[in-house]
Parts: structure tokens; C-alpha cells; sequence
């Protein structure tokens, strides 16, 4: 009688249970910027012996340029498809109990730039996504990652 209490109360726990598995195939994972190619004057930005890096997962894009030294910034994303859409940026000011800290919202996308990004929404077209490269398009810029 024990026993069979322990295997109702396991399967009821693990039945209540919701286990988030959102999955964005080749798109997950961290990412370095290796160039940006200017798409109006066919300029290249060598980006390769800098620290700027994407990490995707889940439902969020983290951006940072780690030679900056700031904690670097948020997105939300849609993706679909060979479409990609990037929005929502945050500062990521630290843990939320420093003076200062916190996620705070970005209002001017200046902020931005460094990162391959010039507006608070940005909409990139896929070009190439595979499991070690990745090539995203906007109206101005094209970046080159590699997974890192």
C-alpha cells in the first residue's frame, strides 16, 4: 500500500510538472561577430579579434561586446523560417538589489551599434544558418558569426 502511494504522488508530481523546450534548431547557441559588411558602400568591419558575441535560447537574445566592459543587453525574438526579428532591448545592469541595477529599457539605439544593431527592432533575413556559421542581413549591415 506504501508503495503504491510513492508511484500516485511521483506521477502526480511529475504530471504537474511543465518542462519549457522551446527550440530554435541551429539558431540556438553563442555566437561571435566575425564581420560587418556595410551593404551601401560594400565596406567590411574585420570583427574578428573582438569580443562581441550573441547567445540565443529559449525565447531571448543576449548581446554583449565583452571587451567593453558593460554586462551588454537583452532581445526578444521572432523567428521564422529564413526571418528573424529582434526587439524589446534591455540594458542588463546586474543583480537588481546593487544601486543602479536591474534591466532597464533602451531608448536610444545608438547603444547599439557596436553590436551589429541599429534600431530598437530590427529585422534581419537569414542567409545562412548552419551549425558552425550564421549570416543575417539587415536593410544596412550584413554579420558574419561563427558558433563559437
Amino acid at each position: 500500500m506504501k508503495k503504491r502511494f510513492v508511484y500516485i504522488f511521483a506521477a502526480l508530481l511529475l504530471g504537474s510538472c511543465s518542462i519549457s523546450t522551446d527550440s530554435n534548431g541551429k539558431l540556438d547557441g553563442f555566437w561571435h561577430l566575425t564581420t560587418v559588411d556595410t551593404l551601401a558602400t560594400g565596406g567590411v568591419t574585420d570583427y574578428s579579434q573582438r569580443r562581441v558575441f550573441w547567445g540565443v535560447q529559449a525565447k531571448l537574445i543576449s548581446a554583449q561586446d565583452k571587451g567593453s566592459g558593460q554586462y551588454g543587453y537583452y532581445f526578444r525574438f521572432n523567428h521564422n523560417g529564413d526571418s528573424l526579428i529582434i526587439y524589446s532591448p534591455y540594458a542588463n545592469m546586474g543583480h537588481e538589489d546593487l544601486p543602479g541595477g536591474g534591466d532597464i529599457p533602451i531608448e536610444d539605439p545608438s547603444e547599439l551599434t557596436p553590436l551589429g544593431i541599429n534600431g530598437l527592432e530590427e529585422h534581419f533575413f537569414i542567409e545562412k544558418l548552419t551549425g558552425s556559421h550564421m549570416t543575417l542581413r539587415s536593410p544596412l549591415l550584413r554579420l558574419n558569426f561563427r558558433r563559437f
